[in-house]
């Protein structure tokens, strides 16, 4: 019986290749061939041979494969690498080694000056934006609001001349009482100057709601009206008085004349035939007047002759 050699490779695998390359050897690439089955030839011996139950048949020959493999794999593409480049274990392993490695590039940090620029920009932009979207929207609102057309609200008299005016009164300290100011409607109201005599004079002719209420706030209103109302009807200058002549009693004693002056305040009168409240100075001067031309309507003015005279446009313009 003959002593057999080392058992021979059928299956070349990857880790042998390397255990090859190690010990500074060349692997062998060329592709095993499989060994043949072999088949044992029946030997004629003596004697009887019993008939086979089973009819043997030998295994189909399988050719052998061709010396350049059609499949290309890792390993060999490694092995023609490593030929090609005269590469060892060594410079392998340091060269995954490298790669596994990358270099670490040091990113410069960006300039803060820059980042400044950047945000004020922004800011800049964005109020800009807003004040845009505030424009347009104000010309939007403006272009669809409809126009409201005012009416031009008839004077109660009849003018010589007209003149629009705007936060009139503002500038007068009036103290007329609450229930005076509640019962006035603008609808219906003025305020003008007339001309009597070759004196101009202001005056109010006032639309009242109620005739009772309005009468009693200008009732308890007289206490204060004259000075209330100063800067529209001041007072008139004060007359110089003359010195009094003196005169003799029988009996020698001298004696001062002596004059009597009244007292300012407000007392009934009729004018044009309209009950009216006059305020006299110490003097009898008309300083103030006011009345109803009727249960409506409240006339304010400097004197009767002013008073008179409102009085009768009233009536020219509502017989109209």
């Amino acid at each position: 019986m003959m002593d057999k050699g080392p058992p021979e490779k059928y299956i070349r695998t990857f880790a042998g290749d390397m255990e090859t390359l190690q010990k500074g050897g060349t692997p062998d690439l060329t592709p095993l061939a499989p060994r043949p089955a072999e088949v044992r030839q029946p030997t004629d011996e003596g004697g009887p041979h019993p008939e086979p139950k089973e009819r043997l048949v030998a295994p189909a020959y399988t050719p052998p494969l061709p010396a350049n493999a059609p499949l290309k794999t890792y390993a060999g593409d490694f092995s023609e690498r490593m030929k090609e480049t005269k590469a060892s274990t060594a410079t392998i392993l340091a060269a995954e080694q490298d790669r596994a490695l990358p270099s670490l590039q040091a990113v410069p940090p960006e300039s803060s000056h820059r980042n400044i620029l950047y945000s004020i920009v922004g800011a800049v932009l964005l109020i800009a934006g807003i004040a845009g979207v505030y424009v347009a929207y104000t010309r939007y609102r403006a272009a669809t609001e409809p126009v409201v057309v005012t009416e031009n609200v008839p004077a109660p008299i009849f003018v010589d001349e007209r003149e629009e005016i705007s936060d009139t009164g503002r500038a007068l300290s009036v103290g007329a009482p609450d229930v005076l100011l509640r019962n006035v409607s603008a609808q219906g109201s003025m305020a003008g100057v007339v001309q009597v005599s070759g004196r101009q004079s202001p005056f109010f002719i006032l639309s009242v709601l109620s005739y009772s209420n309005t009468f009693s706030g200008m009732l308890s209103w007289e206490q204060e009206m004259s000075v209330d109302l100063a800067p529209l009807f001041p007072a008139y200058p004060t007359p110089v008085l003359n010195t009094p002549a003196a005169t003799t009693t029988p009996s020698g004693v001298p004696k001062a004349a002596t004059t009597t002056t009244s007292v300012a305040a407000f007392v009934d009168a009729s004018i044009a035939n309209h009950d009216a409240r006059v305020y006299r100075d110490t003097a009898g001067r008309d300083v103030l007047v006011y009345g109803y031309w009727n249960q409506a309507t409240l006339i304010i003015a400097r004197d009767a002759a002013a008073f008179t005279e409102l009085v009768g446009r009233l009536a020219t313009s509502r017989a109209q």
